[in-house]
């Protein structure tokens, strides 16, 4: 048999057993076809690997075979149907991430090229064609076009740089032979580094830059490569007799870094001159001009006053309009960061006093001995320097005020003012460069609240356990964090959380089209169809769709929606989204038959006798009523349905004049309500451990109020995980019960220390119209003289390692129950 013998391929596209053979399967469908001794090859290896089905199909998906991941689906017999579904679930969900870094490098690829103003058009569309079906076919498209642009780069860079050095020749010959890095050079040799060679090239042309970029400030020096310590460089500026040959690489460039690091030393006499006297040597030194000395106050372990010229620069100044800001001087001794309620980002400063290593971020900023040492022997931009320095360890509120609003008036809306201030927001908060900023955007798309959302997610301190991926790689990989992937889902959907139609018309689009390409009503409706099957109802939910899609627009994620069509903006997040797209419209769609069976029965609302629910409404004068006419099997379907309505329209509200005044037994409620908390979650094991009696000064109606607040939150966290548990723990202290309820959940979406917010009205990360329960459990637990609070996670159990909520009750004389 020979090379040119098609028998054996023919064979072998034949053979069932082929399926096992994961590299066979690729070679056999190549489009060039494949040698006898290549297929004998992946034969061999198929046999090492010792594969089933299942696992060879996996293989391809992992590998991103997409085409043959398919053919094999299709084709294969010896896949169970429930083996199917889940391995197409993994295809869908590789493909949609494969295209997102297929879209997000060619980006980055275009936004390289026109920084660096070559000639370089990648093909988008062919490469998203070529993604469906191979990956690995795609990467070794985007590795030749990457060579092919760094080639390019690498010979303007070249160029550019040989015009630098004639540049700087010349500057050296008019200043009479003084040679020297000038500002100008060294700020090309920044853009040069960066890639901006559009700007460098400007620069070299007519000496500035125009909007220059943080790329254009180089970073400070450092002390990685000296073996000299700041404390060693202050001596040698104060003493001139012990000064080294390198020294003048420390050298202040004038008097006024020279006085700035005098007014530092002189802060080890502790008095309000030495202090007043450092606070004007550092607005002289950041703007040049003498500012009149601003008030001086004497505090707790130092003195505060309040500094101008930091945000002096015409980049920096939209960050902090008022140009001031406030600046502690520590005693010497002072080693600690202090933590004063300032209500800003405020400077400290002492002669002790180093940044902190830590990358937990803070309102105060420690501006060290370090820093200035840097600082003097800048020539020029020393403002948005000493900005980068405080920056890294400011909160990152300090930039983008704190909210999606605020961020929105900070970008403005033209997509390149936008681009150029989120450049900046990155490089000054520490969190990134260039790479980042486009990553961003490209993730975010049109959508603040999402690229508000990321910024913080970038500023979150990496754990040890978490791989080092760097900047960009965190943002790119994003999804890979399940309980961000949550959120970024739930910000994304926010403004349609309401409506189930809308979200079913959001789901279906996504999964009829790629982020980008219009989606025709006719098209959801026959995704939607395609993917509920048998469960569709007969008049397919096209009213509600059809509405639902109209309340596409409220996205801004949505370039286009109304009743016939949709088009999406082409962005990361609904590239990942559209990869689980067929299992949430699965889910989304049997909401929405629910809904509108229920709603067609009138029955909706109505409340059985034993309810979970009913809990809810423990304090309200309503319940009686409601209760009475439940229990009454004479009861018209219309009256108890208007009163079930009554009773539900003000949920999450307090009825006025409550009082929770009284006595009961905790022990007694939760073994009351756990029989009505598990018909209610099913999955949910809700584990009791209390004395045989806890009596608690609180009423039996203020006692349930609370008690279903608190174990509802912890049941719908726990239903988001694997093993469901939630646990309450009844424990006397003193005068007092302790309850501590855990749950198995994923925990609490807040940073570390800002847990707190659980508890604000309206706070909630499950959409609209919740926020509630926990801030009512919380007051009403304080009305008895008690309270609710969140447990710190480093005291957390071993197993519930969700939320742990503690409620406090203070104990009575006797149980009235």
């Amino acid at each position: 048999m020979t090379d040119t013998d098609d028998s054996l391929r023919g064979i072998l596209a034949a053979w069932p057993g082929r399926f096992r053979f994961p590299g066979l399967l690729v070679a056999l469908s190549d489009g060039t076809p494949a040698s006898l001794e290549q297929l004998a090859l992946a034969g061999l290896e198929g046999i090492a690997g010792d594969h089933d089905e299942y696992r060879a199909c996996t293989g391809l998906i992992s590998a991103g075979e997409f085409q043959v991941a398919e053919e094999s689906l299709a084709e294969c017999q010896a896949l169970e149907i429930s083996q199917i579904e889940e391995l197409r679930t993994r295809l869908s969900r590789r493909r949609a991430e494969c295209l997102q870094s297929l879209l997000g490098r060619v980006q980055h690829l275009v936004d390289r090229a026109s920084a660096g103003d070559v000639a370089f058009v990648p093909e988008r569309d062919a490469l998203t064609a070529l993604c469906a079906r191979s990956w690995p076919q795609v990467e070794e498209r985007l590795r030749a076009d990457e060579a092919a642009l760094e080639q390019a780069l690498d010979e303007k860079r070249a160029e550019l740089r040989e015009r630098s050095k004639k540049a700087a020749v010349g500057d050296a010959e008019r200043n009479g032979g003084r040679g020297g890095e000038t500002d100008a050079m060294s700020a090309v040799a920044a853009l040069l580094e960066a890639g901006q060679l559009r700007a460098a090239e400007l620069l070299l042309a007519n000496g500035a830059s125009p909007r220059p970029g943080p790329e254009s400030v180089p970073p400070l020096r450092g002390w990685t490569q000296t073996a000299e310590t700041p404390s060693e460089i202050l001596r040698q500026h104060l003493n001139p007799l012990i000064r080294p040959p390198g020294y003048a690489r420390w050298k202040p460039v004038d008097e006024r870094g020279q006085e700035l690091l005098e007014a530092f030393d002189a802060l080890g006499n502790n008095n309000e001159a030495t202090a007043a006297q450092f606070a004007r040597a550092l607005a002289r030194f950041l703007s040049a001009e003498d500012y009149p000395a601003p008030p001086l106050h004497r505090i707790e372990g130092g003195y505060l006053t309040t500094i101008t010229g930091v945000f002096a620069e015409a980049e920096t100044v939209r960050f902090r309009p008022t140009g001031s800001v406030e600046l502690f001087v520590a005693a010497p001794d002072a080693k600690d960061r202090p933590d004063l309620d300032l209500r800003q980002p405020y400077i400290a400063v002492g002669r002790s006093l180093q940044a902190s290593d830590s990358p937990e971020r803070a309102a105060c900023a420690v501006l060290d001995l370090g820093h200035l040492v840097n600082l003097v022997t800048l020539r020029s931009q020393v403002p948005v320097q000493l900005v980068r320095v405080l920056g890294r360890q400011w909160s990152l509120d300090a930039f983008t005020g704190g909210s999606a609003a605020s961020l929105e008036a900070l970008l403005g809306s033209e997509p390149g003012e936008r681009w150029h201030v989120l450049r900046w927001i990155v490089d000054l908060a520490g969190l990134g460069d260039l790479t980042t900023a486009d990553a961003l955007l490209f993730q975010a798309g049109p959508d603040l609240a999402l690229l508000h959302l990321f910024l913080e997610f970038l500023a979150l301190p990496r754990t040890a356990a978490q791989p080092e991926r760097g900047a960009y790689g965190v943002v790119r990989d994003w999804a890979r964090d399940p309980s961000f992937a949550r959120t970024v889902e739930n910000a994304a959907l926010t403004p349609i959380a309401d409506s189930t139609a809308a979200r079913v018309a959001f789901w279906a689009a996504l999964s009829a089209a790629v982020p980008g390409q219009p989606v025709t009503l006719d098209e959801i409706l026959l995704c939607a169809a395609s993917v509920a099957g048998d469960d569709m109802p007969d008049d397919g939910h096209e009213p509600e769709i059809r509405r639902g899609l109209a309340r596409l627009a409220a996205l801004p994620l949505v370039a286009q929606a109304n009743v016939g069509d949709v088009r999406f903006h082409r962005c990361g997040v609904l590239l990942i989204l559209g990869g689980d797209a067929d299992r949430k419209l699965q889910e989304t769609l049997l909401q929405l038959t629910e809904e509108t069976a229920s709603a067609r029965a009138g029955l909706g609302d109505i409340l059985r006798l034993g309810d979970w629910r009913l809990y809810q409404h423990a304090l309200r004068p309503e319940l009686r009523r409601y209760e009475e006419l439940a229990a009454s099997p004479a009861a018209p379907e219309e009256e108890l349905l208007t009163a079930a309505r009554a009773l539900t329209a003000t949920a999450g509200e307090l009825p006025s004049g409550v009082s929770v005044d009284g006595n009961s037994d905790l022990v007694v409620a939760l073994l009351e309500m756990r029989e009505s908390f598990t018909a209610y979650y099913p999955e949910v094991a809700l584990q009791i451990h209390a004395p045989d009696s806890a009596p608690v000064a609180v009423s039996p109606a203020g006692l349930r109020a609370i008690l279903y607040e608190v174990l509802t939150n912890a049941a719908e966290a726990a239903a988001e995980n694997g093993e469901q548990i939630v646990r309450a723990t009844v424990t006397p202290s003193s005068t007092e019960f302790v309850v501590d309820i855990q749950d198995s959940g994923k925990g609490l979406p807040y940073a570390e220390g800002s847990e707190y917010r659980v508890f604000r009205k309206g706070e909630s990360t499950r959409g609209p119209g919740r926020g509630q329960g926990l801030h009512i459990a919380r007051r009403l637990a304080r009305e008895v003289d008690g309270d609710l609070s969140v447990r710190a996670r480093i005291v957390g159990h071993p197993v519930l390692q969700g939320a742990h909520f503690q409620l406090l009750l203070p104990g009575a004389g006797r149980a009235e129950y």
